[in-house]
């Protein structure tokens, strides 16, 4: 039998249901899980308190070095306390997430988080009204995410024609922090991420009021979708997992 692939859940607080075994838990911030990793004490209290601005991915940073130091091979599972992508999803489906109850968790089998150990398991990509920046002006700050790009570019993590075809496309793969892949593309696509936010942070950074601080968050999360995505057409869309995230909350259906 093969062994469990390594598989981390990111939370940045206490929350009130029991998350399975074989899943290590990683606290972002100054959250302190009773089990697993937490931030506070792999860095320090002050480095972990960057999350205020680079969310979950300040976690994922250090993840890729723990793996890069244990030379981890073949797949590696993340998910966050309340968003799950599995092979057969639980709840109800609305717009582009299915919505279930805590108590549901129970019933998910172990394979239904890693299917058969060597498939890619990603989000779906979901459509939108308009272009990839004009979402993101909708909801945060533009002109971000176009100097983030330009990084990316001058970085050489992409070309100016990936990101102006990005950039005025009208998809992409919402929360793909959330996902069963190889450790490789784990990997190479956080060390550009990484690569790129810190050179968007020396020179680019604008503190905003509020949750828009987490600019770099919210940019790191549409590059890591472009470079997902780029996987997923070289493995074979035919043979990878895509299905709409499970978003946990206590006010949805317990079926």
């Amino acid at each position: 039998m093969n062994p469990t692939p390594p598989f981390y859940c990111i939370a940045h607080a206490p929350f009130n249901w029991k998350m399975p075994d074989f899943m290590t838990m990683v606290g972002s911030g100054d959250y302190v899980p009773e089990k697993g990793l937490a931030m506070s004490q792999l860095l320090s209290p002050e480095e972990a308190l960057r999350n205020r601005y680079l969310g979950e991915y300040l976690a994922l940073f250090e993840i890729r070095r723990r793996l890069i130091a244990e030379k981890a091979e073949g797949f590696v599972g993340f998910c966050h306390y309340r968003r799950f992508a599995l092979t057969d999803p639980i709840g109800i489906l609305h717009q582009f997430n299915y919505h279930a109850h805590p108590d549901m968790l129970a019933k998910v089998k172990p394979e239904h988080f890693y299917g058969d150990g060597k498939t890619p398991i990603v989000p779906i990509s979901v459509g939108w009204a308009g272009t990839v920046l004009q979402q993101y002006e909708a909801c945060v700050t533009g002109r971000d995410i176009l100097m983030f790009f330009g990084d990316a570019i001058d970085c050489g993590v992409i070309t100016n024609l990936e990101a102006a075809n990005f950039l005025s496309g009208k998809a992409f793969i919402p929360a793909p922090t959330v996902a069963f892949i190889p450790v490789q593309w784990f990997v190479e696509i956080i060390h550009d991420l990484e690569l790129v936010a810190s050179r968007y942070f020396r020179h680019h950074y604008v503190y905003r009021e509020g949750y828009a601080d987490r600019s770099i968050a919210f940019c790191c999360e549409r590059l890591q979708a472009f470079l997902l995505s780029k996987r997923i057409a070289e493995w074979g869309q035919d043979k990878v997992i895509q299905r709409p995230l499970v978003l946990l909350g206590e006010n949805y259906p317990n079926l």
